[in-house]
């Protein structure tokens, strides 16, 4: 007989083997989804509500910047979409949103200058796209453009992949035009869905002479082809391509992502692979695995793989804390934990309600001023 109650927000704390600190996650508002910072006993200490929610749309990404201010993407079905900055007070200091014909969604990011690293969907034009082998893509096919969006909200750098990538690379498993995302977001005509993007840091590859890692290139993870590249960012050429080893390699994965100096694995690259739809290996089927990756090897140094017991075939994120333990979403079970390098979960968060939350990321008290001011007696509270 299935439970009739289930344990919710913070369910396991194991105080003296987890990193102590603040975890961005979206709460439920008056008028809307809130951007909330939650201590490790779960209690909300710090909440941003969001403007004209109907209007912006959902909030696949929220980051928090060292100055104290929130990076958010605002993404809505009918239209482009936006990026917000709001100071620690919850004054909006900055928006950007992108031109007709681009939609952005899933990412966002600062770049080491104070730029705004963006993702948007664009239609491939015809004369690309006509070469597809199936109709479908033929008469509709979308992919993705990279842009670098200034202070001025000029567009300083960007790359669209349609120039790059072969026409005939596409999902190994076609979704019909009827799937239940919508017909523009079937795996045949959203071409390569970029989940995730970065501006590569400062690592010790570049630093002993491998030009791909070179700090500024941008790595991206293609969910829809399995794959995870570094394009260079002064030649616009793609230099690094990882398509994964580990039980079949690759699928669907999200949030992938280098490591920065400082903490433990710096270099290596951390992916969450969902295990979508695998197609080599059906040890993949409903599992889900985190994987660190030496990048100039392509070898798989860590590993979370608990088989059937941890799964979320879409979104989700990890990150790995400097007590060398990583934070892992499992997204479609909404529930956030820490686990040790030897995979022992030592804390344990579950959502209780929506909104539906794609990515989570945990700030210790250095990380900015404001942060510091929360912490009492070694507790956050809120203030």
């Amino acid at each position: 007989m299935p439970a009739s109650i289930h344990a919710t927000r913070t369910t396991l704390y194991k105080a003296d083997q987890c990193y102590n600190g603040l975890t961005v996650i979206l709460l439920k508002g008056e008028n809307g989804p809130d951007i909330a910072l939650i201590n490790m006993e779960g209690e909300s200490v710090k909440r941003w509500a969001m403007d004209d929610p109907e209007g912006k749309g959902g909030v696949p990404r929220a980051r928090l910047l060292p100055n104290g201010n929130l990076l958010i993407l605002r993404s809505a079905r009918d239209w482009g979409g936006c990026v917000q900055e709001y100071d620690w007070d919850g004054n909006l200091v900055w928006e950007y949103s992108p031109p007709a014909g681009l939609k952005m969604h899933h990412d966002v990011e600062k770049t080491a200058d104070g730029n705004t690293l963006i993702v948007a969907r664009e239609e491939v034009p015809q004369g690309i796209r006509s070469k597809a082998n199936e109709p479908e893509r033929r008469e509709m096919l979308y992919a993705d453009v990279i842009q670098e969006i200034s202070l001025a909200k000029e567009v300083v750098w960007e790359w669209h992949q349609y120039e790059h990538l072969d026409i005939h690379l596409c999902c190994k498993v076609p979704a019909p035009v009827d799937w239940w995302a919508g017909s523009e977001n079937n795996t045949l005509v959203d071409w390569t869905h970029t989940n995730t993007i970065q501006s590569l840091p400062e690592n010790h590859w570049f630093d002993a002479g491998d030009e791909r890692f070179r700090p500024g290139n941008i790595l991206m993870s293609l969910r829809q082809l399995d794959l995870v590249m570094i394009t260079d960012r002064e030649s616009k050429e793609i230099v690094w391509t990882y398509t994964g080893d580990y039980k079949g390699g690759l699928s669907g994965q999200h949030d992938s992502h280098m490591i920065e100096k400082g903490l433990p694995g710096a270099g290596n690259i951390m992916i969450f692979d969902n295990g979508a739809s695998p197609t080599t290996d059906l040890s993949h089927c409903g599992s889900s695995f985190v994987l660190e990756v030496d990048p100039a090897e392509k070898k798989t140094v860590w590993v979370y793989d608990k088989r059937e017991q941890f799964h979320s075939n879409f979104t989700s994120s990890c990150q790995r804390l400097p007590n060398g333990n990583t934070l892992i979403l499992e997204a479609a079970h909404k529930r956030l934990f820490e686990v040790t390098p030897e995979c022992e979960i030592v804390w344990e968060y579950v959502f209780a309600e929506p909104p539906f939350i794609q990515r989570a990321y945990r700030y210790g008290s250095g990380f900015c001023p404001q942060l510091q001011s929360l912490l009492e007696n070694g507790q956050w509270h809120q203030k």
